[in-house]
């Protein structure tokens, strides 16, 4: 393997020329010899290469959170990589003998760090006018808050592979925060996730899951 400077000549090239494959890892440029043929033979080589394939349609699915979810990440890292590498390690992606890949949408990070969240956060589905409701607890003190903590909600339709990211204003801000979602969306199978930002955008929270009342 080898790491490359990217140049005009180089930097668009992501697939294989001759003998040798180029992709960007970790944020570098890598350079390998071409496998000729697949060696991941047994089942947990198999079970691994299946679970990084079905990773990388999460990770686009959530990448409007984490663009701004993952600021402390390594400097070689994108947010691609620092998504990839929070959700596999805390077992969001499980994959079984027959290389079936599960999705468990609960345990997904769409953002990390140690900013906290208002300790009660809730959200509320009116599927007549297809309505999210979010209401939180308002904390203008505490360890790891700022009155000025941005909030956010990721909002994710699975089966239509659909997300949008919502802007829920501040953590001072007391008044529920009512938002439309798409009329195609069901609002039965929807995944919420809720996070907060730093006013300067440099810390994020752990992202939380919520159960859609």
């Amino acid at each position: 393997m080898a790491i490359f400077k990217s140049t005009p000549m180089t930097e668009d090239v992501r697939k294989s020329i001759s003998n040798q494959t180029f992709a960007i890892v970790r944020g570098q440029n890598v350079a390998r010899k071409k496998i000729s043929r697949n060696s991941s033979k047994t089942v947990p080589q198999q079970q691994q290469r299946a679970r990084i394939k079905r990773m990388a349609d999460v990770e686009e699915l959530f990448d409007l959170s984490s663009e701004i979810g993952f600021p402390k990440r390594p400097a070689t890292w994108t947010t691609a990589n620092a998504f990839t590498s929070a959700n596999l390690k805390n077992g969001a992606l499980t994959v079984d003998d027959t290389l079936e890949v599960t999705v468990d949408y609960a345990q997904i990070l769409c953002s990390q760090g140690r900013r906290k969240l208002p300790r009660k956060f809730t959200v509320t589905a009116d599927a007549e006018n297809q309505t999210l409701t979010f209401t939180h607890s308002v904390e203008l003190r505490g360890r790891n808050r700022n009155v000025n903590d941005k909030l956010y909600a990721m909002v994710v339709a699975p089966e239509l592979e659909d997300a949008e990211l919502l802007d829920l204003g501040t953590r001072a801000e007391s008044e529920p925060v009512v938002v439309e979602v798409p009329e195609d969306w069901d609002m039965t199978s929807l995944e919420v996730y809720v996070f907060a930002l730093s006013p300067n955008g440099k810390v994020a929270s752990d992202s939380r899951h919520l159960t859609v009342e």
